[in-house]
């Protein structure tokens, strides 16, 4: 723990795009974490879930499937956040740079599809 708060402070000392790079990327992360959550509607049995290429596209699910995207978008949003300061001592900050972007850009893709299936229903 020690070292990842000393990963931070150089990151913070000696990059600090790298530091908005992350911060956006957990903005990103708490962003998907709050869609589902704004749209959730306990009251109806089936709300819309998933989208899938296969059958009928969209489909039904309980209301509390949706808390999953939530939990995960958050997990994988700070996950990615820590190990990318990680990386930026051990790698270099190219990698690190690298890792946060491919982050991000999963994060914009997992948003587009997450607002599909929220505004279907």
């Amino acid at each position: 723990m020690k070292e990842l708060a000393t990963d931070f402070k150089t990151i913070f000392k000696k990059d600090r795009g790298l530091i908005g790079w992350m911060a956006l990327n957990i903005v990103l992360s708490l962003g998907l974490f709050l869609i589902p959550i704004i749209n959730l509607n306990p009251s109806k049995p089936k709300v819309w879930a998933r989208y899938s290429d296969v059958a009928n596209g969209y489909s039904q699910a309980e209301w509390w499937y949706l808390l999953g995207f939530s939990v995960i978008a958050l997990t994988i949003g700070v996950g990615h956040t820590l190990i990318c300061a990680r990386l930026y001592s051990k790698r270099g900050k190219d990698i690190a740079r690298l890792f946060i972007g491919v982050s991000m850009a999963i994060a914009i893709i997992a948003a587009r599809f997450l607002l599909n299936i929220v505004l279907e229903g």
